[in-house]
This record gives structure tokens, sequence and C-alpha cells, in this order.
């Protein structure tokens, strides 16, 4: 069994891996920006540089900051924003938007700042189960949480999903991971006894025009990303993941008593 810290540091790297951009930026009409969360570690980065090979082919540049910030969200957003000007993505045509969990957290709340006037497009990978990580992390291994990420991690566990309202002027799609990961599955009981596992699209708290279910967990969500490609680009251009996408929700997990 993997001692408590590097546990947590398996689930949670931040400031391990680098920024991800074109080599010949806005060479396409279309960007995609994914913005990656506390799983973001060197192999992450490597998948993506791999992907961002398929993007280019298919006409899209991919863009990936390393943005996430120890002293918490209001650092996080400001150090998003900045990179977001200083690759001028507001200069494509199109803007396409893949938010990791503590993306999500970090993207969601900056919609109240500036209008993304190309924004096209916003995928979201959610997890019923890992996004109970940081309150677990925080509870259960206090102290080496703090030592590795500082107040990002107690300030997601202490805050909700903030949902937008995409209206007709963008596409909105969510990935909901069904599979738990190193943490999850270590301090299971715990993780359970915060309530029932609901993973319905319904009880994610955020208006949708699709929905599918993807037999990954978090991490697999990094290095296999590439993975993820057919339905990422399907609903950009279609508004819809692909008919053959699985849509049917796993069975809830009952809460345990604490």
């Amino acid at each position: 069994m993997k001692q408590p810290w590097i546990l947590v540091g398996a689930i949670f790297l931040i400031g391990c891996a680098g920024a991800v951009r074109p080599a010949q930026s806005h060479r396409n009409s279309d960007a995609l920006l994914v913005l990656p969360g506390f799983g973001y570690d060197r192999a992450a980065q490597e998948s993506f540089e791999t992907a961002a090979q398929a993007l280019s082919a298919e006409g899209i540049d991919l863009y990936v900051p390393d943005y996430l910030r120890r002293s918490g969200f209001k650092d996080t957003r400001e150090a998003f924003l900045q990179f977001y000007d200083r690759e001028k993505l507001s200069d494509y045509e199109r803007l396409h938007v893949f938010a990791f969990i503590a993306g999500a957290w970090t993207f969601n709340p900056s919609l109240d700042k500036r209008p993304f006037e190309n924004l096209s497009t916003v995928i979201y990978d959610r997890s019923p189960l890992q996004e109970r990580a940081p309150r677990l992390a925080t509870e259960e291994l206090h102290f080496p949480t703090w030592l590795l990420f500082g107040q990002l991690v107690f300030q997601m566990a202490d805050s909700a999903y903030q949902p937008i309202d995409a209206g007709k002027r963008f596409k909105v799609g969510i990935m909901v991971e069904t599979k738990p990961t190193a943490l999850i599955e270590r301090y299971r009981e715990t993780a359970l006894s915060y309530g029932t596992v609901d993973f319905s699209c319904d009880q994610l708290n955020q208006g949708h025009d699709d929905c599918i279910f993807i037999p990954l967990n978090h991490d697999e969500m990094y290095t296999r990303f590439s993975e993820l490609l057919p339905e990422i680009l399907h609903i950009i251009r279609e508004g819809k993941f692909r008919a053959e996408a699985n849509r049917q929700p796993p069975a809830n997990i009952q809460q345990s008593a604490p």
C-alpha cells in the first residue's frame, strides 16, 4: 500500500508540468483551450502534446496553460486570464474549452469578468467521485495536502460548483468519469460517507446540450486524452457527441455510514 502522501501526490500534481502551445500559433481558425486540474503532470503533458499533433491535422490549435496557483483561486483565475491574453486567444474565430474539474472551478467564475465573445464550445470533465477528492484529501491528509498544494485545494474543498448559462451562444458538453482513482479507492468509506454517488447528468448542476459517460478515472482522462478526441471533435463540429457514445449512467453508489 502506498504511503498517504504518495497517494496524494499521485492525484494532485501542481507545477510538475509546463504549458503546451502550438509550434505555429494562430495557423488555424479554431483553438482548443484545455484547463487542467490537479492531475496535470508530465505524463499528462506528453499526452496533450501527442493530442496537439492530431488536433493540428484537424485544423485546431491546442493550448494548455500552467496556471494553478498555491495561493488560491483568485491568483489562479488571474493566471488563466493572463495566459488567455498573452496567447491572443480572442483572435481566433472560434474558441473551444475543455475544462477538467479544477479548470471548471476556474473558468466558470471568469465568465463574469470576460465575455469570451468567440467562445463556441465548452466541454466539462465531471466526476461525482473525484469531485470529493479535495475534501477527502484535506480531511484525511491535511498537512501533506497543504504542504504540497497550498490553499487552492482547501478552497476547492469548501466551494460548490458554479454553473454557467450558455443560452444559445455556445454549446456545452459534459463527459462524466465513471471509475475511481487510487485516492478514492484508498479512502472509499470516507468518500461514500459524504453521500450517495449519483452519476446522472441532471445531478451535476450544469445545463448542457449533451452528456456522456466515459469508462475512465480522473488520471486516465489525462494520460488517455487522445481517446477522447473523436467525441471532442464531434461536439465541436456538430454540437453533440457521437450517436454511439454511452449516455446511460452507472448505478448509484449508496452512502455508507460515517
